[in-house]
């Protein structure tokens, strides 16, 4: 019975719902012309597999910490863009439908290896990047921090927004 007459109540508010005639407009706003632009600049880069450099706390392959980088000039990144400026990174690549995407860094895709024995072992892969005025590095860590120097990763294509 409760929930019959708690049904019937919001039927009836509803149908009762309030509804008047429009108030007046607000004050107007600042004009467009005093307000500051906003510029876009989109940059491209690819890093083959044999620019990948390796970074190791300790100086050796396989090591905790270890991942890849690559440090490109942006000169368009300046101090005020890096300061209040919007930067933005992406991570391309085709995927399985043959489709070009791009994806927001860090970027973070699983896989499996599997050895001569047929033994598999999971690991993952974290694209991401970072930056300063005047340049930017993109880095790969590999969850198992499998970091010999005959596997650098693939080769990979990054898209840069700068808005300022």
């Amino acid at each position: 019975m409760k929930k019959l007459f708690g049904c019937l109540v919001i039927v009836i508010l509803g149908f009762t719902a309030c509804e008047g005639p429009m108030g007046p407009m607000g004050p107007m706003g600042p004009s467009g012309k005093d307000s500051d632009p906003t510029y876009w600049k989109v940059i491209d880069f690819t890093v083959a597999r044999r620019d990948w450099s390796l970074f190791s706390p300790g100086n050796e392959p396989n090591e905790i910490g270890s991942y890849y980088y690559y440090v490109f000039d942006v000169p368009e990144l300046t101090n005020a863009i890096f300061n209040d400026g919007a930067i933005i990174c992406y991570f391309r690549y085709r995927d399985e439908f043959g489709y070009t995407v791009q994806t927001p860094l860090p970027y973070t895709y699983y896989d499996i290896f599997i050895n001569q024995w047929g033994d598999e072992f999971p690991y993952s892969v974290q694209y991401s990047y970072d930056v300063t005025p005047g340049s930017i590095a993109f880095k790969v860590v590999f969850s198992d921090f499998y970091t010999d120097e005959n596997e650098p990763p693939a080769s990979c294509n990054f898209r840069l927004h700068l808005i300022y």
